[in-house]
């Protein structure tokens, strides 16, 4: 064989084994799936500033654990065989009765910063947080609605 040749064919294997790389790096690359879309979070609605150092009143707290206890209690109860409905319903009555008691001490707390508030600061902190509470709302129906037609989770 001539000098000039083995080049050809030198050149000829170069460009085969690159194209073989080149393929393999390409399927690899689209067999990856796509990173998790980063979503930007909303932005917190704070307090104004003579507000926000007010501080939480520990009852509240209390509240939601206990409330937040009854729910793991509930689920565990659910799991039990045979199933003792009798103590499944005292269950839900004292989730309800401190689910209620929850509700109306935050209440009191959101009617007691509205009393410190402008209208204008009350207005731009309220009217956010129901907007917030809205899209939301409209997010989770828009998940269960593709949960049902078993569609993926597409956030476009």
């Amino acid at each position: 064989m001539t000098k000039r040749m083995l080049w050809i064919l030198l050149f000829i294997s170069l460009s085969f084994n690159i194209a073989v790389v080149v393929s393999i790096c390409g399927l690899g690359y689209k067999a990856c799936p796509a990173p998790p879309e980063t979503r930007s979070r909303p932005e917190r609605l704070m307090l104004p500033p003579h507000l926000q150092d007010i501080p939480w009143d520990k009852d509240i707290h209390i509240m939601r654990s206990r409330f937040d206890s009854t729910k793991v209690e509930l689920m565990k109860e659910l799991a039990k065989d045979p199933i003792d409905e009798e103590t499944v319903s005292e269950i839900i009555e004292q989730s309800l009765f401190l689910q209620g008691s929850l509700e109306k001490s935050l209440g009191d707390r959101l009617l007691k910063l509205r009393r410190q508030m402008t209208p204008e600061e009350a207005n731009a902190y309220f009217e956010g947080s129901a907007t917030h509470m809205q899209n939301r709302m409209q997010r989770i129906k828009e998940i269960r609605n593709r949960r049902q037609n078993n569609e993926k989770d597409n956030r476009n």
